[in-house]
């Protein structure tokens, strides 16, 4: 959803006058950004449950002891990263002022 959202908006602002488009290449290019965190996130998640949930099922204590011992690992701390990233991107571009 979030891709086709991204590409329909890079649709719609190339598709406007060249002075209108140079003003809003700042949102392209923090459009993606966002889009990266957001995929760096889902794929960290994903990965940590396929852990969770199917490969190391038979840890000792079940999912939930996978859960307790494995909350460090690099790459659920990068999806938590990428996760608060993306929040303080999203929060900072509410407060940006609007130029005119």
């Amino acid at each position: 959803m979030e891709i086709s959202v991204f590409f329909a908006s890079v649709h719609c602002i190339s598709s406007r006058p060249s002075e209108y488009r140079k003003g809003q290449k700042f949102f392209i290019v923090y459009g993606a950004i966002l889009l990266a965190l957001v995929t760096i996130q889902l794929a960290c998640d994903a990965i940590w449950c396929q852990f969770m949930w199917i490969d190391h099922r038979n840890y000792p204590g079940g999912p939930v002891a996978f859960y307790r011992v494995s909350a460090g690992v690099w790459y659920n701390a990068l999806a938590f990263a990428a996760d608060t990233a993306g929040n303080f991107l999203c929060d900072g571009l509410l407060v940006r002022p609007i130029s005119t």
